[in-house]
């Protein structure tokens, strides 16, 4: 499949690339906010429906996730989440231990790596890693329900958190959805339960400087190898 690079206008990404070199060295932590509904049911409850957070603690090779789902969802529940890496780095040599939290344990989390081996999301575009959730049936306490979260520390050399702040690769024939760093899929939305919905995550203007790799995979890093590698690194 070939890859199209989503372009900015020259001088305004010639500008955000200025700015984003001249400016101190990474975060140490980069926070998404899960805004952007691009399906059918959106959830309950004002946006931003989910959020997810990398901590690197200002150091270099592991890394804190920690994902929440809105308490304003109501009665939907979040079936997977999808993340980026850093286009220099291959996503199938991270591991993911889980730390805590409230929501669906290590034995009810799939956690899949690959480059863009996951998509299009809901015409979207392709992504590196997803946390599948799959609920058990009649087991709704096992779900990712509303007011839970999920802790895991992600290892792998040379990662901070800002390694997993970068867009997605855009998908074919998509709109104006996305490409976004990030998405959550929800089930279980509308008024009769039976409804879904995907969610971007997009950056928020005041972290505008967090993203300088984010900025500079937009405007000529083409995101490496072919579609389809996956591996399960999920460690208990």
């Amino acid at each position: 499949m070939d890859k199209k690079i989503f372009r900015m206008p020259a001088l305004s990404a010639a500008a955000l690339i200025a700015a984003v070199a001249a400016s101190p060295a990474q975060a140490a932590t980069v926070t998404f906010n899960y805004t952007e509904s691009f399906g059918a049911v959106p959830p309950d409850g004002p946006a931003p429906y989910a959020t997810a957070t990398f901590n690197d603690m200002g150091g270099v090779g592991s890394v804190t996730l920690t994902m929440n789902v809105a308490a304003s969802v109501g009665a939907a529940d979040v079936t997977a989440m999808y993340f980026n890496l850093d286009p220099s780095m291959d996503p199938t040599l991270l591991t993911f231990m889980r730390d805590g939290g409230t929501g669906p344990s290590a034995a009810n989390t799939n956690i899949l790596t690959g480059i863009d081996a996951f998509g299009p999301l809901g015409g979207d575009g392709f992504y590196d890693i997803e946390f599948d959730f799959p609920p058990p049936p009649g087991q709704q306490a096992a779900r990712f329900n509303a007011g839970e979260d999920l802790v895991y520390t992600i290892t792998g050399t040379g990662i901070t958190a800002d390694s997993f702040n970068f867009f997605g690769t855009p998908g074919p024939g998509e709109g104006n959805a996305g490409p976004f760093l990030s998405v959550a899929r929800f089930q279980s939305t509308g008024f009769d339960q039976n409804g879904s919905d995907w969610v971007g995550a997009v950056p928020v203007p005041a972290a505008v400087w967090l993203f300088g790799s984010g900025l500079l995979g937009l405007v000529g890093i083409a995101r490496r190898r072919q579609i389809g590698r996956a591996s399960c690194r999920e460690r208990v």
